[in-house]
């Protein structure tokens, strides 16, 4: 095997080969290397979207939901919290009354009104900080949704508004528009809206287009006024010590209150869907990108026959001095998977340069499109391992044929023709 290497790293380095031979052996370690960058990139900002996706929502939506099915189960919610709290896992925990309105703003007053629908969170401000990454995304820094600062008759109700939902309807802080709900029930034809007036006391930025331009907080004893039990979600969110047990500290809710009373959820089931598709995704693109690999290692089994025929004479005289045919199979072996490996380590240093570049410079993505508003990249050590030994698999294997074919030749068919 020692000089079978040796033979192997001579004919790589030489010079004395046809210009056919040396221009697909470059196409060869040209196509291994873009293969392996290409499959670096693409499953690095995969894995970016994905860990991005679910920092965000979880930071946005907590980890446990749990929501009162009648009036009495709302009023003894804290009866239910405290038993809660007994749990080691629970670390904290923030009510909230949610429900879907409209959201107006007199672009002119009495002549142009913009209208959007949105969801209206009702929060206790300070407990929520302890469940929701978002409230600490509110600029100006806000403690309440006190309004009496500003000198109005009536009072207006505080509200803070997702960035682009307040830029879309042109909404600016300090500036009033109203939220306007429906009521639980209709009596006769007729409709009659319930309409608040509002101030806007300051914007978030989660950073997901999905929330920020859907999203109103108010503050939740003003959400108790604008939907009653019938409109309004009530419930209690959940923040625990290990976001990925979710569903384990689900269950054990469950068995600590009675589901007669409350319901639960939790972020892996709400977005099971999403995050199944990514790893389908992921694993889709995979398979998809390593066709280039294949391509290139096409490319390597035609430049190894090149070379085995240029080196037929060598290969009769290593026959008839006693090599082996298995020895003469493994030069060539030898040789094709050095190519493969260059190529690999190659594309893989590239790769992880590219992401580098792309993670410093964050480019803009239209938010309502791709849900987030920069381009994500997290390399994952895993996903370099497993397209590092898949490319070098591959272009080990691509070698067998040829390098066989080169160990049946007897010294006198090696010889005979040249």
């Amino acid at each position: 095997m020692s000089y079978a290497l040796f033979i192997a790293r001579r004919y790589l380095q030489t010079k004395k080969r046809s210009a056919l031979v040396s221009r697909i052996t470059s196409i060869a370690v040209g196509g291994v290397f873009v293969g392996t960058m290409t499959l670096v990139i693409v499953l690095s900002v995969i894995n970016g979207f994905e860990t991005e996706l679910r920092q965000r929502i979880v930071g946005f939506n907590t980890h446990v939901l749990v929501f009162a099915r009648s009036p009495e189960a709302w009023a003894a919610v804290d009866t239910a919290v405290a038993r809660l709290h007994r749990d080691p896992d629970i670390v904290a925990t923030a009510p909230f009354i949610r429900s879907e309105a409209l959201a107006a703003y007199e672009v002119i007053p009495g002549r142009r009104t913009k209208l959007r629908g949105v969801v209206v969170k009702g929060i206790d401000l300070a407990r929520e900080h302890t469940v929701s990454s978002v409230v600490d995304s509110i600029r100006p820094v806000i403690d309440s949704f006190d309004t009496s600062s500003f000198e109005d008759d009536p009072p207006r109700m505080g509200a803070v508004l997702g960035l682009d939902l307040a830029l879309d309807l042109g909404i600016g802080l300090g500036e009033e528009f109203s939220i306007v709900t429906a009521p639980a029930t209709i009596r006769g034809s007729d409709v009659e809206p319930q309409k608040f007036r509002c101030r806007a006391l300051g914007f978030f930025n989660s950073g997901m287009y999905e929330f920020d331009s859907r999203f109103v907080y108010v503050d939740i004893q003003d959400a108790a006024l604008m939907f009653d039990f019938e409109t309004g979600l009530r419930g209690v969110s959940i923040q625990t010590r290990d976001m990925y047990r979710a569903e384990a500290i689900d269950g054990r809710v469950q068995d600590i209150l009675s589901m007669r009373d409350y319901g639960t959820n939790n972020w892996i089931q709400l977005n099971q869907n999403l995050f199944s598709y990514m790893k389908i995704e992921k694993i889709l693109m995979f398979l998809m990108l390593t066709l280039i690999i294949l391509v290139a290692a096409f490319n390597l089994v035609g430049m190894l026959t090149m070379v085995i025929m240029e080196k037929r004479r060598e290969i009769g005289i290593l026959r008839s001095i006693g090599a082996s045919g298995r020895q003469v199979m493994s030069i060539f072996m030898l040789e094709g998977t050095a190519i493969g490996v260059l190529g690999t380590a190659g594309g893989l240093a590239t790769g992880l340069l590219a992401c580098a570049v792309l993670d410093r410079i964050r480019l803009q993505l239209p938010g309502d499109v791709y849900f987030i508003k920069t381009l994500p990249v997290l390399v994952q050590w895993p996903d370099l391992l497993l397209i590092g030994a898949s490319s070098v698999v591959i272009c080990f294997l691509a070698t067998v044929y040829p390098s066989w074919e080169a160990s049946r030749l007897t010294p006198v068919e090696a010889i005979r023709d040249l």
